[in-house]
């Protein structure tokens, strides 16, 4: 980089350096042409782009901003204040700006420009009335000033009533932008079997829900080629599957071998262009600026996805879990995509605090009201919780059960000797009891360490054995040494040898606070083993309570004692296996509920059903397992 270049090009250089120790020497030599604060804001933008926000505020605080009579340093401060998210700071400065300086329109701009693009519309408008008039037409600034007044004008018109200062004018837009669509005529060809299919979701990530997109995926792509038709329902077109990244990061990529394996179409969403609506064909003038204002996560779902559902021909949209169903719904209607299937997977985002974004209220109730719109659920407790807090009736779910795989017993070389290294040092125990779960909040691993202490020191002659991963894997660990039951335990840590740790266990145990359809339960029993789970979600549909297994009567604190004692009652009969033979009760109610074959019927014969049910004319399919 050549330190007698013009400094725009520097900085513009700077910006496109990944490598850190090149960056740090780059800028040492761009500091010959370019002032100490353009250098502070490209380091600060990069941490900002990192999220390293604590660092950014650090490197902003750490700067000597001249308190220059224009006011142009501190402007730069109360910008990158508010970049790091440090908004109450940035506004006391812009404020302060403004006040100082009345005849610096631009200070006004600049704020309301941030305002406007953090959703706060209410508050960027007032910014700006005082000089709407004293901006060059066909400017930035003049743009700005319209585009916030027209949104402003129309979100009132819509909602009837003004946005107000501090909320997200971003939601209320998506919203609107939704109900444009409530009366759309939709059009289905006719003679339509499953037609063209797409699953949508975040990732390939080691998640139930992403294992059973995965599975259905590559069960509908062999029963395409191989049959043609599944339960008298046309399998003509190829299905594919679409997510935001199957890369390494965050174990993205974790069925991706398997789905490719399979010859079914994937594609990155992360990989496609966006585009702009406008560019898109969309031409009514209030549906553009509506969708020129959405909140982050829509609009990369509609800027990316609109296309490709149109290219593609998708005929349904099946859209997995929350976050998915953020980013792709109204992609699917501005595409005119005829049924947009909303599969949820679990509890609603009300209920788990941690994972709820005030847009995703307004997304479904927007969505139920356009036509073609369905949803769907795993389990009847998922579908219950969501009908109650959208305000819907639950009869609006379509109810189709996870189809699991029975597990194979087989261990590897390494898992074979790390089990008899166990079984040595646990040499008096008669019976095992174990869990296989992510370690992380929704789980409770602590709690089920806390419970495994209270069982061995009511029955000794117990080993334990613990699979999975997670963030709490360590202390869980931690908490099983200060309990004195470190010994008893055997961490696994994930494996992929699931089938063969539980073909060990004579009880397995789910201490969930949270859960959809936990495929674990159903996998435990396939292969022979009772289980004994807190009624977290869908839990209690997956067993038969009191015959292969227990549901205890608490999910946020289950009682210990109770479940020892459940627990124990099982161990003592876990020799007797016949209940999930061939013939046996508990067998045939898991073929009849969770086999892969039932999976597939239901779910291919209401997803047909949902859509054959908006071409006029045509013979409606029958509809899969309904709730009433």
């Amino acid at each position: 980089m050549d330190a007698s270049a013009n400094p725009e090009g520097l900085i513009e250089a700077l910006h496109l350096i990944e490598d850190d120790g090149e960056f740090e020497r780059k800028c040492a030599a761009a500091a010959l042409a370019c002032s100490a604060l353009d250098l502070l804001k490209v380091r600060v933008q990069r941490l900002i782009k990192r999220k390293d926000l604590a660092s950014a505020v650090a490197l902003i605080d750490a700067h000597a901003f001249d308190p220059d009579l224009d006011g142009a340093g501190m402007l730069v401060k109360a910008e990158l204040l508010h970049d790091a998210r440090e908004h109450g700071r940035a506004a006391e400065l812009f404020q302060s700006l403004i006040a100082d300086h009345p005849e610096r329109r631009e200070f006004r701009a600049e704020y309301a420009k941030r305002l406007l693009a953090e959703g706060d519309l209410a508050a960027a408008r007032t910014i700006l009335l005082p000089v709407e008039h004293s901006f060059t037409d066909g400017t930035k600034a003049q743009q700005l000033v319209t585009k916030t007044l027209d949104l402003h004008a129309l979100l009132e018109r819509l909602e009837g009533t003004p946005p107000r200062a501090g909320e997200d004018a971003r939601i209320i837009a998506m919203k609107h932008a939704i109900l444009h669509f409530r009366n759309r005529q939709v059009d289905v060809r006719e003679g339509i079997g499953l037609g063209r299919l797409s699953l949508i979701t975040g990732s390939l990530g080691p998640g139930g829900a992403e294992r059973q997109l995965t599975r259905l995926a590559i069960e509908l792509n062999r029963l395409r080629t191989n049959h043609g038709k599944v339960a008298g329902v046309q399998l003509d077109r190829p299905v594919e599957v679409l997510v935001r990244s199957h890369g390494p990061e965050r174990q993205n990529d974790f069925y991706l071998a398997e789905l490719q394996a399979s010859g079914c179409e994937l594609q990155q969403i992360n990989l496609f262009d966006p585009i702009s609506a406008k560019a898109l064909g969309v031409t009514d003038p209030e549906l553009l600026l509506l969708l020129d204002y959405l909140p982050p996560a829509v609009n990369y779902g509609v800027k990316r996805l609109a296309r490709h559902f149109r290219e593609s021909g998708t005929e349904t949209a099946s859209i997995w879990q929350d976050g998915a169903c953020l980013f792709a719904g109204l992609a699917a209607l501005v595409a005119g995509v005829p049924h947009v299937q909303l599969a949820i997977r679990g509890l609603p985002p009300s209920m788990r605090r941690h994972m709820f974004r005030p847009e995703y209220e307004v997304l479904y109730r927007a969505l139920a009201q356009v036509p073609g719109v369905s949803f769907i659920s795993n389990s009847l407790s998922a579908a219950r919780a969501y009908a109650e807090w959208l305000e819907l009736p639950v009869g609006r779910f379509d109810i189709v059960y996870n189809g699991v795989e029975p597990m194979r017993p087989e261990p590897s070389d390494t898992c074979a000797a790390q089990w008899d290294a166990f079984v040595k040092r646990t040499a008096d125990a008669t019976h095992t009891i174990g869990g296989v779960f992510r370690f992380d909040t929704d789980k409770q691993p602590l709690q089920w360490i806390r419970f495994a202490a209270r069982y061995l020191r009511k029955h000794p002659d117990t080993r334990v054995l613990l699979v999975g991963g997670g963030r709490l894997l360590e202390s869980a660990q931690q908490l099983a040494a200060e309990l004195g039951i470190a010994e008893r335990i055997l961490f696994v840590g994930r494996s992929s040898r699931v089938g063969f740790w539980m073909s060990k266990m004579d009880v397995l145990i789910l201490m969930s606070r949270y859960e959809g359809l936990p495929n674990v339960l159903i996998e435990a029993q396939y292969m022979g083993v009772r289980v004994v789970t807190t009624p977290a979600g869908g839990a209690a549909e997956c067993l038969i309570d009191g015959t292969t297994g227990h549901v205890l009567e608490c999910a946020e604190k289950p009682c210990l004692d109770l479940a020892t004692e459940r627990t124990r009652n099982l161990a003592l009969r876990a020799g007797d296996r016949a209940l999930f033979g061939e013939g046996g009760v508990g067998r045939q109610f898991l073929d009849s509920n969770f086999s892969i074959p039932r999976m597939l019927r239901e779910y291919v014969t209401c997803t047909a059903g949902r859509l054959a049910s908006l071409a006029p004319g045509t013979i409606q399919v029958p509809e899969g397992r309904r709730v009433a």
